[in-house]
């Protein structure tokens, strides 16, 4: 199936930041001809669901000094904040300080990728192509795979990398069907401004998490009066970013690796050490930050299993922190008491005439009604379930096989797929919140930026150093 041309082609799924970035580093490091294709749906090439929003009051959640897209030129973000006219009077240490927009970090990993497309500013042999299209099934082949899409021809490729980001959201049990009943939202990223009840009225947001704190944020920013309901399994919130101080590291960097229960008890130590020094013991889990793949890793399917039952969401509360300033507003919406947190377990949804009703179990309350429900509780989290197509398909081909955890693809440590008979693949690989399973820590910048150029050096089976993210320098921010 393949021909000259078809061994020089390698298909990227997806074009957010992972996809995006990938595709960069390919052209970056191409040494010979090669011809690079996104293949990409549903959100803005170049900016994907994260960054994709024209919202100026989305912050992102990491200071701009750590937001840089290469991990080889950690003041890249920041040297290219300076070249816009409205940061050039910032002085550059609070420059560094700052949470950007995220649209403005839309701008930055867009203007990356269009950089590729530029014959003026490109010297590379590689060529770049996106298209706007789905990928619907792969079928291996000889050198190869063909990819197959929902509305053109297939394209024959050499390799393919899956960069298709988090699952849409999970759904919950209904008494009654709710994809055409507006005062049901499946999607937080859809237009639901335009379905909001009166100032009378009430919000439930299903989820506790980043995706509520997005909600809240545009309700205040758009003025809405009425009152607002969060709940989710625990009931927590997330954490602001905070000033802190040097902390030693607990925790051998090539060591053996501790077991849960020691872990366990290593961080908790060191929280009460850092409460006895009236310091965040948030800093306890930042010194994780360096091992926390590796620790992963080295844990049993049954360790992990344990981590996820009742270790993970205080772990995301603590570890995954936002900006004050969006802080700020979702404590003042909370202390006002226009924002109730209610804790449970939500058991289904049911369509009433004077709303949606939210039926929980385990938890302060049996119902909550709402004008309008929102689903904020984040990505799928069984690949196995999964509703994409191309997912399914892999899945059935036996071209890919779950995790153990099943929360996202097998994979090997150059990425590459593990096949159902659990080969690593010659053709396929996956990043980003596919290897959550793999890797735990595989969502935010810091990783995927060294994802995306490692992944672009095993594709292109160039004999540079894989590029490794330095330990970072711990510097809070205020």
């Amino acid at each position: 199936m393949s021909s000259p041309e078809d061994s020089n082609t390698i298909v990227i799924v997806g074009g957010g930041f992972s996809g995006t970035m990938a595709a960069v580093n390919l052209v970056r490091f191409a040494e010979r001809p090669v011809k690079v294709i996104v293949v990409n749906k549903w959100r803005p090439f170049g900016r994907g669901a994260a960054y994709g929003t024209h919202r100026g009051e989305y912050l992102l959640n990491v200071a701009a000094r750590n937001m840089s897209a290469f991990p080889d030129c950690p003041t890249h973000f920041v040297d290219w904040l300076q070249t816009r006219h409205e940061y050039r009077d910032v002085p550059l240490t609070d420059l560094r300080e700052q949470f950007m927009p995220r649209r403005v970090y839309g701008d930055y990993i867009r203007g990356l990728a269009e950089s590729c497309f530029s014959p003026l500013s490109s010297r590379s042999p590689a060529s770049l192509a996106v298209i706007e299209d789905e990928v619907v099934a792969l079928h291996p082949g000889e050198g190869g795979a063909r990819v197959e899409l929902a509305d053109r021809d297939p394209i024959p490729a050499r390799s393919v990398l899956l960069a298709t980001g988090n699952q849409p959201p999970a759904s919950f049990p209904s008494e009654t069907p709710l994809a055409h009943d507006d005062r049901y939202c499946a999607d937080p990223w859809s237009d639901w401004q335009s379905r909001l009840p009166g100032k009378d009225g009430r919000i439930v947001l299903l989820g506790t998490g980043l995706t509520m704190v997005d909600v809240i944020v545009t309700l205040e920013e758009i003025g809405w009066k009425g009152s607002i309901t969060a709940c989710s399994r625990h009931g927590m919130l997330p954490r602001p970013h905070f000033r802190g101080v040097a902390y030693p590291d607990y925790l051998e960097k090539e060591g053996a690796s501790p077991s849960l229960a020691r872990l366990v008890k290593l961080v908790e130590h060191h929280c009460a050490k850092l409460q006895e020094m009236t310091q965040n013991p948030g800093i306890a889990v930042d010194k994780l930050r360096p091992h926390t793949q590796r620790i992963w890793k080295s844990l049993s399917t049954e360790e992990k299993r344990e981590f996820l039952s009742k270790h993970a969401a205080r772990w995301n509360v603590v570890r995954h922190r936002i900006a004050k300033s969006i802080h700020e507003k979702v404590s003042d919406a909370f202390d006002s008491g226009r924002l109730e947190i209610v804790s449970g377990n939500i058991r289904s949804l049911a369509a009433r005439d004077q709303g949606i009703e939210v039926l929980l179990k385990d938890g302060e309350q049996e119902s909550i009604m709402g004008d309008l429900v929102i689903n904020c509780t984040g990505p799928k989290s069984s690949f196995s379930r999964s509703d994409v197509p191309l997912f399914q398909q892999m899945l059935q081909g036996g071209i890919v096989q779950p995790d153990p955890l099943d929360m996202g693809i097998e994979t090997a440590e150059d990425f590459a797929v593990t096949d159902g008979e659990g080969k690593p693949s010659s053709w396929l690989y996956a990043m980003g919140p596919l290897c959550k399973g793999t890797l735990w820590e595989t969502t935010a910048v810091p990783e995927l930026r060294v994802q995306a150029a490692n992944i672009a050096q095993t594709l292109l089976k160039t004999s540079a150093p894989l590029v490794t993210e330095e330990e970072p320098v711990i510097e809070y921010s205020i």
